[in-house]
């Protein structure tokens, strides 16, 4: 399979936020249950405006593609919860039908080798699935030499987080 990290123009930003809708829903596998997070009685599940990752300085917004089909996105800012974080994985996400095939470790490995310094990726405590996930893509990729913690994260509203961070390249 052929692996594309491309960075994002001004023409994906509608395509990433209509991927976003399917983000959303594959977080509520795990979310749902949690105030804010039901069903939309149009059924349509909605993405945050993803769009400052286009006009605000160092934000980078990629599109996935595996073997030219498009495949996700990958969101990096430089927001970290301490000063010496360098690089903030914003938002990631990989289409279901390219899950657990090794793709989304292989794209966060050359996201993380691509921008050297201090990251953090962060997930809300009960998304199992990204936990699980970030776990075993940051310890294999830093040989378990990362932080884990849980922090309350002040945007948009005071929430607590999973927070995993470390230094690339190893």
């Amino acid at each position: 399979m052929k692996i594309q990290i491309l960075p994002a123009t001004k023409q994906d930003l509608e395509t990433v936020q209509n991927l976003g809708r399917f983000y959303v829903y594959e977080m509520s596998r795990y979310c749902g249950f949690l105030p804010t997070w039901e069903v939309p009685a149009n059924g349509l599940y909605e993405c945050i405006d993803l769009s400052p990752y286009w006009k605000e300085r160092d934000h980078y917004p990629f599109i996935l593609r595996v073997n030219q089909e498009l495949a996700g996105f990958a969101l990096i800012n430089k927001i970290g919860t301490s000063p010496d974080v360098d690089w903030n994985m914003g938002e990631f996400f990989v289409v279901s039908k390219f899950q657990g095939k090794g793709i989304g470790h292989s794209v966060a490995e050359q996201i993380f080798n691509r921008f050297p310094g201090v990251w953090e990726v962060t997930q809300i405590p009960e998304n199992r699935g990204a936990i699980d996930f970030w776990n075993k893509v940051i310890s294999t990729y830093t040989n378990g030499k990362f932080e884990k913690t849980q922090k309350t994260i002040a945007k948009p509203k005071p929430h607590p987080m999973i927070v995993l961070k470390f230094r690339s390249p190893i």
